[in-house]
């Protein structure tokens, strides 16, 4: 797996699609992932969602009945992909809904379950998706499991701090399940904070020390949030001389237009310390500056840029992420996503 990663999350793209939203070059409608493997991409991301859409759950429920990034979904996007030639990361939740610092949301079926239940429920879930994803000849390069996991998954029983040996237990059981059901790709553990030395060092040394095995650190990492490249390549440089393992930047973004009257409804809405304007141009330069940093270190494996289409569906919902996205509002390709693809 030495081959530099020009990745994007796409788990979006379903969604966009079957509302009649379409990704353009030149003005001509074109397939989303042939256009992305054209351009020069080489991996996609896509999360996977236990139950969403259910009626009767929190927070299932927050997620409409066509159950995008439910299992269903992640089974044939990623056999999309696999057409297309990308190579493919499933991020697992492990929750019904949105998963990351803030909300670690227990399935509504898991719920109730004691750690070893809960344990043996984590480890058939990603046994049977991985399974299935690979029954349509899909080869599955990378797994995260957990996402944004800096605090845990799977509150209360996994929260952080305090339940480190909880915590290590269920990682450890979808650890297990990669192991079974995909044993030639990389596991991935991923926080957020991509800039934070002691947050990666303790949580990563709380993990070792519990036996926790992973290949892969992955970081998220928006300058908007989490502060600036050179700190950013302090904790890479960091994380290789300390666990010796590769580094990807699992997610990150930069703001495209930052309109004075649309601000405050996107949720990036500053560019952080980093000089490079928020224009299609200025995201071409914070990504070649980005690589520049991880090519930098060792074992610095490559980008996964965050829902490069995340674009607002044709009734005009769904438009907190416009502002960061690599295509123009209207589907066309910007020089950003080339930039990306030329990593």
């Amino acid at each position: 797996m030495s081959e530099w990663v020009r990745g994007a999350d796409i788990s979006s793209l379903p969604e966009l699609e079957y509302h009649g939203g379409v990704l353009r070059r030149d003005g001509k409608p074109v397939d989303s992932l042939s256009l992305l493997k054209a351009e020069g991409l080489n991996a996609v991301r896509i999360k996977v969602w236990n139950d969403p859409g259910h009626p009767d759950h929190f927070p299932a429920n927050q997620t409409g009945p066509l159950r995008f990034n439910g299992p269903d979904q992640v089974v044939a996007l990623a056999r999309r992909a696999q057409a297309a030639g990308l190579r493919i990361m499933i991020d697992f939740h492990y929750s019904d809904w949105w998963a990351d610092p803030q909300k670690q949301f227990i399935p509504h079926a898991w719920q109730g379950l004691a750690l070893p239940e809960l344990c043996e429920r984590l480890y058939q879930f990603t046994v049977d998706i991985l399974q299935r994803v690979q029954a349509e000849g899909v080869e599955v390069s990378w797994v995260q499991v957990g996402n944004e996991v800096s605090h845990g998954m799977l509150w209360p029983l996994g929260f952080l701090p305090g339940n480190w040996p909880a915590l290590a237990a269920l990682l450890s059981a979808g650890v297990a399940a990669v192991r079974e059901a995909a044993p030639a790709a990389q596991v991935v553990l991923h926080l957020d904070a991509g800039c934070d030395q002691i947050l990666y060092r303790h949580w990563f040394d709380q993990a070792q020390a519990l036996d926790v095995q992973w290949d892969c650190i992955g970081l998220s990492f928006y300058p908007c949030w989490h502060g600036s490249l050179p700190h950013l390549a302090e904790n890479l440089q960091l994380l290789a001389e300390r666990y010796h393992c590769p580094l990807l930047v699992v997610e990150t973004a930069y703001p495209r237009q930052l309109h004075r009257q649309r601000n405050g409804q996107w949720l990036l809405q500053h560019t952080g310390a980093e000089p490079y304007p928020a224009t299609p141009e200025g995201q071409a330069e914070f990504l070649r500056a980005l690589a520049t940093v991880l090519r930098g270190v060792p074992k610095g494996q490559g980008i996964f840029y965050w829902e490069p289409a995340l674009l607002p569906l044709p009734d005009g919902s769904r438009g907190v992420w416009q502002n960061a996205t690599l295509f123009a509002d209207d589907g066309e390709v910007l020089p950003s996503l080339t930039a990306l693809g030329q990593l």
